[in-house]
């Protein structure tokens, strides 16, 4: 078998190394044919990389996939038009994906790829990673774009692009509201109260979201996290503040001169 051709040879390799000649000829030969060896191991590697980027995708490992797909579609010894498709199915497989800081940033790295801008389904790229509530007439249209794998339907029994979504909007909705009437929440979501209750509190609970439901009063609390962009904000704030405070200390009539002409 080839398997057991394979091992023969590896076998008989280190026995040829203790041979001058042999040893001779190999080093001439490696000398001769290294570059077109390299390049060879080269494009194996990357066939083999691309074929397990497909495992993952149709594994449903949707992130995995999506970096995998994006990283290969920078390698210049791929053709153009299969870059083209392997970006292209970077951001389907990060569309998907489910919400979490690592997907955001890769759809945020995706985002500006000039590259994605050719793409169809630009748009709810965009929306999908301005963090913006995706309708389910966008849901249907980008499901044209998706391969059949890629309609699976998760446990609980909705499709993958249908709990992909209800993860993003669920995020989404805990950045426009501090509380919300589950009644409400599950029209924002397009399913019943039981599912939406479910799917917050699965997402509450894996810590995607951070928040609580009050079951009495048929409520959602969210609690926004601070960012450490948002510290940098604060800080800056502050500094700006502390400035203004020396100013009318040390300059009043200057400081308020240009308050009035700039309207702060």
């Amino acid at each position: 078998s080839f398997f057991n051709s394979l091992i023969f040879f590896i076998s008989l390799f280190p026995l040829c190394l203790t041979d001058e000649l042999i040893l001779h000829t190999i080093h001439k030969q490696f000398h001769q044919s290294h570059g077109q060896i390299c390049f060879k191991i080269k494009t194996i590697q990357l066939k083999y990389k691309i074929c397990y980027a497909r495992i993952l995708d149709y594994r449903t490992k949707f992130l995995d996939a999506a970096k995998r797909y994006a990283q290969l579609s920078l390698e210049t010894q791929v053709l153009p038009e299969a870059r083209s498709k392997l970006i292209r199915n970077a951001v389907i497989c990060a569309i998907i994906a489910p919400a979490g800081v690592q997907r955001r940033r890769l759809l945020a790295t995706l985002h500006k790829d000039e590259r994605s801008s050719c793409l169809p389904f630009y748009q709810m790229l965009s929306n999908t990673q301005s963090g913006h509530l995706i309708t389910k007439e966008q849901i249907e249209l980008f499901d044209k774009e998706l391969s059949q794998h890629q309609r699976a339907k998760t446990p609980n029994g909705m499709t993958i692009l249908d709990a992909a979504f209800m993860e993003h909007n669920v995020l989404a909705l805990s950045n426009i509201y501090k509380s919300i009437k589950l009644s409400t929440f599950s029209e924002h979501l397009g399913v019943t109260k039981q599912q939406a209750e479910k799917v917050v509190g699965k997402m509450i609970n894996e810590g995607t979201v951070k928040g609580t439901i009050d079951q009495v009063e048929e409520l959602v609390h969210f609690e926004r996290s601070v960012t450490p962009w948002d510290e940098h904000v604060n800080i800056i704030c502050n500094k700006v503040n502390t400035v203004m405070d020396l100013l009318l200390n040390h300059e009043p009539e200057f400081t308020k001169t240009k308050q009035k002409q700039y309207g702060c």
